[in-house]
């Protein structure tokens, strides 16, 4: 789906954006909302949808 890795941080962050019902639903431990989580897994996304963008 993001096969090209070669977005700006303005579209990793529409990209987090869109899917925010989904990161918050795995973002959730025992029924309560973990902040940590939840910035745990947009980190994530946005060092995988970077990683071989030049500098």
């Amino acid at each position: 789906m993001f096969n090209n890795y070669d977005l700006t941080d303005k579209d990793v962050l529409d990209i987090v954006k869109e899917y925010e019902n989904l990161i918050n639903k795995y973002s959730e431990i025992n029924g309560k909302s973990d902040e940590d989580l939840k910035q745990f897994i947009v980190m994530e996304i946005y060092k995988k949808l970077t990683k071989n963008r030049e500098k």
